[in-house]
């Protein structure tokens, strides 16, 4: 039996949701109702310190008199006991500024089900809400809010290291052109820590770059050990605060002799407006020189400005798959990348999108003459030890390893 709370000011609307509801689940429901946002935040406010009460589902209108569904979404955003109800937001609002509430609801770290437009389809509603659930990771998988700092300090160390590759595509020829190198933490065999969890800490303790350079001796380890992995481009992660440091940079280019033959690839996520620096400019000229390639990572997301390409000669720049996995379907982020995919192009940069998982999306960016992809379209991340057998497989479709 679900517990499902509807706040909308229109009575003859709820009364449609409810129905529509109990029609497709086809098994009784207890529907709370609320006509305004400070009644809604009475009802979750008290349901939440009752434990048979809990609500299984809160669908709420954005556009309210008394109280509108912003002011509930703050409110469960506050109350610990309510963050993880899902949510489903419906509106008659322009599709841009659901865009921004969904932004909204992200940043806050909310259970989003879904921003539906009136009339809201409710089997696509409960659809969605299932494959939320089927989400879900499992109790084992740690966070690292969970983890005190000295736990987090004991595991940045190659034993608790565990990397994952994921495959870059060259969407003209359906070639497999290398691998994005994807750090996970593992804390004795029960589960993965993921970046989004660990990396903040580790930048706050300032190990973010021996974190990089864990990462970068355990991949060309790995490349060293796997002959058949030679011909791959070798592409990682590192920050301007790595670019800072000249023992990083001197580690690096080292490191880059144990591969030859290898093209190695260094993506740099910018994290404040310091490319500019003289020290960062001088190492990303000495990595060049020394046949390293630099590539700007989620590019229009954060920093990353047109004055970066005119003066640094990046090999490639990587969409941010914000902008690219939906893009069949939003115009805004279809204009976003198509005039990023023209500008790389007359500069003869590389481009990658990134967060490809559809063969619709695909097709879009294979026609607007993106040059590379990654994302679950092709394979999600691979673990290490899986890495080989992975290219095997895909090369058994006729496919050939691209020459640098």
């Amino acid at each position: 039996m679900m517990r499902i709370l509807i706040v909308d000011d229109q009575r003859f609307l709820r009364e449609s949701i409810k129905a529509d509801f109990s029609r497709c689940l086809g098994i009784e429901c207890v529907f709370l109702e609320a006509e305004s946002g400070y009644e809604a935040i009475s009802i979750i406010g008290h349901q939440a310190g009752i434990s048979s009460s809990r609500l299984d589902l809160i669908v709420i209108d954005l556009k309210m008199e008394d109280g509108d569904g912003l002011a509930v979404i703050d409110y469960i955003a506050t109350n610990v006991d309510s963050m993880e109800i899902p949510l489903a937001i419906i509106s008659s609002s322009e599709q841009r500024t659901l865009e921004l509430i969904v932004k909204i609801i992200q940043r806050y770290k909310l259970n989003l089900v879904g921003v539906y437009q009136k009339p809201v389809d409710v089997a696509l509603l409960l659809q969605q809400l299932r494959a939320l659930d089927d989400s879900v990771k499992p109790d084992s998988e740690y966070t690292a809010d969970a983890l005190p700092v000295d736990q987090l300090v004991k595991l940045i160390n190659d034993e608790h290291l565990i990397l994952c590759y994921q495959p870059k595509i060259d969407i003209a020829s359906n070639e497999l052109v290398g691998f994005e190198v994807l750090a996970r933490l593992c804390q004795n065999g029960d589960g993965f820590i993921y970046p989004d969890k660990f990396i903040p800490p580790v930048m706050q303790l300032g190990l973010g770059t021996v974190l990089a350079k864990l990462v970068l001796q355990q991949a060309i380890t790995h490349w060293q050990l796997s002959p058949q992995l030679k011909g791959y481009a070798l592409s990682v992660n590192i920050t301007v605060e790595d670019l800072i440091d000249p023992d990083f940079i001197e580690f690096v280019i080292s490191k880059k002799l144990c591969i030859p033959g290898t093209k190695l690839i260094l993506e740099l996520t910018e994290s404040h407006d310091t490319l500019q620096q003289d020290r960062v400019l001088a190492s990303i000229a000495k990595l060049i020189i020394n046949d390293i390639s630099i590539s700007l990572d989620d590019f229009g997301k954060s920093y990353s400005t047109f004055d970066r390409l005119d003066s640094i000669p990046f090999d490639e720049i990587k969409i941010d798959k914000s902008f690219v996995s939906d893009l069949d379907s939003n115009n805004q982020h279809l204009a976003i990348v198509k005039s990023t995919i023209a500008l790389a192009n007359t500069l003869k940069i590389k481009v990658v999108a990134e967060g490809v998982e559809t063969l619709t999306v695909l097709n879009r960016l294979k026609h607007l003459g993106c040059n590379l992809a990654q994302g679950y379209y092709f394979s999600p991340p691979i673990e290490g030890r899986y890495v080989s057998s992975w290219v095997e497989d895909y090369l058994a479709g006729g496919l050939s390893v691209v020459s640098h």
